[in-house]
């Protein structure tokens, strides 16, 4: 009795074991499925956050091109005065590059987005109270300053709270987004333009610049992992230079510099093209160049999507080749609907190489120096934008303003031929 007492509560053991092992099994499965749900909610929640400060902060970006012909007319300016106009804030974006870059390896993403929008609402209201042309350089400044102090963080955020397998197409939607932010600024212009004047396209957009710097100042953007490192590390503000300089970075950065160049060349100068060269109306002119980024609102998902699936090498291959037949058949067509359309095709092939320049950075710097990564990585375009104006302005004067398209034409192919050479 005795024997078969202690084998009933051998099997009883066992029995209850087995189930105690099994319900803990499974609230183990569950409280796993739980914890991962949360984390596709946060990551995707910090992303629709970062697209958002990320379409607010470019409304502004790309006004100043737009109005190009406008203050033309309204200041009697050369198209030289009009290049510096250009130039001048992106020198001031180039001085910012590098220390945006270290402060956003060290501090938390959110406090640098938020005084990146806190930037572009003052630009805005001193550029509606604007009346000489020192006001406008100030505040275009301020509007190229405000981009600058933005970037490194939310990217190196955004590349960050993305899963690795998800990278480039969340990073397609955080350019989507900026585009979408930079096609709002010229549409504004050319609704306002001929009824409340251009000056009012600041104004609209101050206040909800303003709301969303202030949300964004308390929310928790900045992930743990980062934090975490800063503190233990404790890391002088220099060191991440010595991680992030490789020979392949910089012949990245000299490729990005040849696609900087050419794509300023024609931004800075399409709307004079379009009104002086084309007889468009200013107004009409400026909703085109708007129309450009928002028609091409899915080009940096679709970019995102040809990088993951061929290979940025590839995918840069296709995109530069449409960009390169869409500017000669712009400026060899004769009947100027085609050669809008043209522009516009352009527009959204330039949006699709947005992503899969941000995945490379984030392929060839290590982790912890990402943010000044960032920061050189815009360096580029920050130079081609002081530089390109000036010789272009230079160029139009001598040979007409269609010079724009053989100029970036032939700087596009400079940098098909470099991209064979990058091996990432």
């Amino acid at each position: 009795m005795g024997w078969r007492n202690w084998r009933e509560d051998s099997n009883f053991s066992t029995t209850f074991y087995s189930y105690s092992k099994n319900f803990k099994d499974n609230i183990t499965k569950r409280l796993k499925y739980a914890f991962a749900r949360e984390n596709v909610v946060t990551w995707k929640f910090k992303l629709v956050i970062l697209c958002i400060t990320h379409i607010l902060l470019h409304v502004y970006t790309n006004t100043p091109f737009t109005l190009i012909p406008i203050l033309m007319d309204e200041y009697s300016l050369t198209m030289f005065q009009l290049s510096l106009l250009v130039s001048v804030p992106r020198g001031i974006q180039l001085l910012l590059s590098i220390p945006s870059g270290l402060l956003a390896d060290k501090f938390s993403a959110e406090k640098l987005i938020s005084l990146s929008l806190f930037l572009s609402a003052i630009a805005g209201l001193l550029l509606f109270t604007s009346s000489s042309i020192w006001s406008l350089i100030i505040g275009f400044a301020l509007i190229a300053a405000s981009s600058t102090i933005y970037h490194p963080p939310a990217l190196s955020a955004t590349s960050e709270v993305i899963p690795e397998d998800y990278r480039s197409r969340g990073m397609g939607f955080h350019g989507a987004s900026g585009s979408f932010g930079i096609s709002l600024g010229p549409i504004t212009i050319g609704l306002v333009l001929n009824s409340l004047g251009w000056r009012y396209t600041y104004v609209i957009w101050t206040l909800p610049i303003l709301i969303v710097a202030i949300i964004t100042l308390f929310l928790k953007i900045d992930w743990e992992k980062r934090e975490g490192r800063i503190k233990e590390e404790e890391k002088k503000f220099t060191a991440p230079l010595r991680h992030v300089l490789s020979l392949t970075f910089i012949a990245f950065l000299l490729f990005i510099s040849m696609r900087s160049a050419a794509g300023s060349s024609i931004s800075t100068f399409i709307t004079t093209y379009l009104t002086k060269g084309r007889g468009i109306d200013p107004s009409i002119a400026s909703i085109i160049f708007g129309l450009s980024p928002l028609i091409g609102l899915g080009g940096p998902i679709i970019g995102g999507w040809l990088g993951d699936k061929l290979g940025w090498k590839r995918t840069f291959i296709i995109i530069f080749s449409i960009m390169i037949t869409s500017l000669t058949l712009l400026v060899i067509s004769p009947i100027v609907l085609l050669s809008v359309i043209f522009y516009l095709l352009y527009g959204i092939s330039s949006t699709m190489t947005m992503p899969i320049s941000s995945t490379l950075v984030a392929l060839v710097t290590p982790e912890e120096a990402r943010g000044t990564a960032y920061s050189i990585y815009f360096i580029p375009t920050s130079v081609a934008g002081i530089i390109m104006p000036i010789i272009a302005s230079l160029l139009v004067d001598l040979y007409g303003i269609w010079i724009i398209f053989p100029i970036a034409i032939i700087l596009y192919l400079s940098a098909l031929t470099l991209i064979k050479v990058i091996k990432v």
